[in-house]
């Protein structure tokens, strides 16, 4: 144990593991201690047992359990020196600074450069011997979360909610420079950066960025789409043009906003009846907020010389169909000529 314990803290910086380094440091203890540790935090890979479990694989009282924890980490904290330890601090402390001084816990380990089970373990554990760091929490406010003694709540709770109301002003999704232009030209906060800004949005509980990379409140159906219809919907809202039902699915694959496969006919069956959906071509949808209108050509047609209060010539009436309709020209003519009256000089109305 004092052969590894002293190794040179340029070695193991080299290919630093947390799980190892766990391992190293508590070698020295009792086979019972180190076997509690490994299964109270997970480190080899499992779920992480309750106090409870563990006191029933050994025979003991979950007090007793908490009091051996306890007693570990009180003892491996006190080796300050332990160049594992050392290490293990200085990683952890620099990744959570450079993310303006919270991060949230879920991200710690990727930010470390980790993502197996042992490491987030390992990383949990040794968490409990960092000096300044400490948990934040508030439900449905801040994500569970790590920040430095410095990091100021306040002033992230001020920041994110003048977040919170420039969204909600504006009823449209942001990207981050968008997001932060508002807020500079609306708020005075100090030392405040975009590159905070991304951070701080990043433990908001209220927040939540999209697959396009754009920031919104975290219940918009353009934030966090749950049904078919709520993803086609964010889909045709950033692609900004209608698309066929195929090509909705794969845009919803491949967006990650589904975890099975999208079947293109089943974002046929529900778009088809629904009011903000409308079919403007052989399976081609728009959004009915693009001003795109439900009906046949001849309805469409029929709408348009109505809003006119005149008759049109066929010019004018292909432009403004071919505006709200993906249709050839050739079928607007065959209505025209079928459906309304053209008078000598060439213009259509209404048929009485």
């Amino acid at each position: 144990m004092e052969s590894s314990s002293n190794q040179p803290q340029k070695n193991i910086s080299e290919n630093f593991f947390f799980s190892d380094a766990l391992k190293e440091i508590i070698s020295g203890l009792s086979k019972r201690s180190q076997e509690i540790i490994f299964i109270r935090y997970g480190v080899h890979g499992g779920n992480a047992l309750t106090l409870e479990e563990i006191g029933n694989k050994y025979n003991i009282t979950r007090e007793r359990v908490r009091q051996i924890v306890h007693e570990v980490v009180r003892k491996i904290c006190e080796k300050k020196d332990n160049p594992y330890l050392v290490q293990a601090k200085t990683k952890i402390t620099l990744a959570i600074q450079s993310n303006s001084g919270i991060i949230e816990k879920k991200k710690l380990a990727s930010e470390l450069g980790k993502s197996d089970k042992s490491e987030e373990a390992a990383i949990s554990f040794f968490l409990e011997c960092v000096d300044g760091i400490n948990y934040q929490e508030i439900p449905g406010v801040l994500k569970a979360s790590y920040s430095t003694a410095e990091f100021n709540v306040k002033k992230w709770k001020s920041i994110k909610d003048a977040a919170v109301e420039m969204l909600e002003k504006k009823k449209s999704t942001l990207l981050l420079d968008e997001l932060f232009k508002s807020i500079v030209e609306n708020y005075s906060f100090s030392g405040f950066g975009k590159e905070n800004l991304s951070h701080y949005l990043d433990v908001s509980e209220e927040l939540a960025r999209n697959s396009f990379g754009k920031w919104g409140i975290a219940k918009w159906k353009e934030v966090s789409p749950k049904g078919t219809r709520e993803k086609a919907y964010l889909i045709l809202k950033e692609t900004k043009k209608p698309l066929h039902f195929r090509e909705i699915a794969e845009e919803i694959d491949r967006h990650s906003l589904n975890k099975k496969k999208t079947h293109p006919q089943t974002v046929h069956n529900e778009l088809i009846k629904d009011d903000n959906f409308v079919l403007v071509g052989r399976g081609i949808y728009a959004l009915a907020e693009w001003g795109y209108k439900k009906g046949t050509v001849k309805d469409v047609i029929e709408e348009i010389i109505k809003a006119a209060k005149k008759p049109l010539k066929r010019d004018e009436i292909i432009g403004k169909v071919l505006k709200v309709r993906q249709v050839k020209k050739s079928t607007i003519v065959i209505n025209l000529n079928n459906y309304f009256t053209k008078s000598k000089s060439g213009t259509y109305s209404i048929k009485k």
